[in-house]
């Protein structure tokens, strides 16, 4: 078992929720876009599980806070959803090369059935499998 800095993951609690864990990969990834990532669940969606990503919040969001003592993560804020916000217990929020395309992915999403991947979209309405995903051209985001 490697038990590197690569493999790290913080605790982030959602308050009167529970808690779910952010690898490092996926906290760096927040940093890079602007320190801020809100999670959802809406209609449609990447695998019809309406589970997206967006760097702006909503006007109803429920703050999660980051139990780390990683200066690094201060400036970093994670909200959820409501709807999504009571089904996060256990999750993990990873950032990596799934499906050929760089993105945002719960790896594990105990609350919710069926396949996990999800995407971070970077525009357009919600639209199943063909819903725009920031790395389309799978060029590789990190790499920007």
């Amino acid at each position: 078992m490697n038990t590197g800095a690569a493999n790290e993951r913080t605790l982030v609690t959602v308050p009167g929720h529970g808690h779910f864990h952010a690898t490092n990969e996926a906290l760096e990834m927040i940093a890079v876009f602007g320190g801020s990532l809100h999670c959802y669940q809406g209609p449609g969606g990447c695998r019809s599980q309406g589970l997206y990503f967006s760097r702006t919040r909503p006007k109803k969001y429920t703050a999660c806070t980051l139990d780390s003592p990683a200066e690094t993560h201060d400036a970093l804020t994670i909200s959820v959803s409501h709807e999504l916000a009571n089904r996060l217990e256990g999750a993990v929020l990873d950032f990596g090369n799934y499906n050929r395309m760089q993105r945002f992915v719960w790896t594990a999403l105990p609350a919710v059935k069926g396949p996990q991947c999800t995407c971070l979209r970077s525009m357009g309405k919600p639209a199943g499998k063909r819903s725009p995903c920031l790395d389309d051209a799978g060029i590789g985001i990190t790499d920007l």
